[in-house]
């Protein structure tokens, strides 16, 4: 759906994506990353009114199945959050309620990601007033779903759960403000 699809530029520079072993979301090293589902597409470009309409609903229908934890069908969907803290979070509970030491937190570079099919979750769920579960709302803000697939090369960073509960976090380059932002930001007031 062009009218929700953003630019790499359009996003933080870095994502986060936790994958675990039940995931639908398949990973591999040197394969990267591959949802359930690599072959649906939904374009709203072209055909009349009322096509647009019902390909609008499906795609809404998807998401919304997506954010839901469906199992029952096979998404289009790769999740990943915009804040390291956030997945880090997720993972560790993840960890703590089901006992899944098969985690593993991974950080996308979204520079490499260019052409790629990006979408922001909270605007699409505001925008069709889609309805998720309570637990998915807390996350929905943060979240941003990539379609199909992501390349090994977009994966700069992996990190299992075992290493985060072995030691301190460091924070990479991409965690921290620059100088010249910081400088901006009280420029600016902020």
């Amino acid at each position: 759906m062009n009218k929700f699809r953003l630019s790499p530029t359009d996003v933080p520079t870095s994502l986060y994506r936790v994958q675990y072993g039940d995931s639908m979301t398949a990973y591999d090293i040197h394969e990267g990353l591959e949802a359930a589902d690599t072959v649906t597409f939904y374009d709203d470009d072209g055909g009349d009114e009322q096509e647009a309409e019902d390909t609008l609903q499906e795609f809404g229908d998807e998401v919304e199945q997506h954010l839901s934890w469906n199992t029952d069908y096979k998404s289009m969907f790769i999740s990943l959050f915009s804040q390291r803290r956030h997945a880090e979070n997720w993972m560790l509970d993840r960890y703590t309620r089901l006992g899944s030491r098969n985690c593993t937190l991974l950080q996308i570079s979204m520079a490499t990601l260019n052409g790629f099919l990006i979408f922001r979750a909270e605007e699409i769920v505001d925008a069709l007033s889609l309805s998720i579960p309570e637990a998915a709302q807390a996350s929905v803000a943060r979240e941003y779903l990539i379609a199909h697939y992501i390349p090994p090369r977009a994966i700069i960073r992996s990190q299992s759960v075992d290493e985060m509960l072995a030691g301190p976090l460091r924070p990479s380059p991409e965690d921290m403000a620059m100088p010249e932002l910081i400088a901006q930001l009280k420029a600016m007031g902020i």
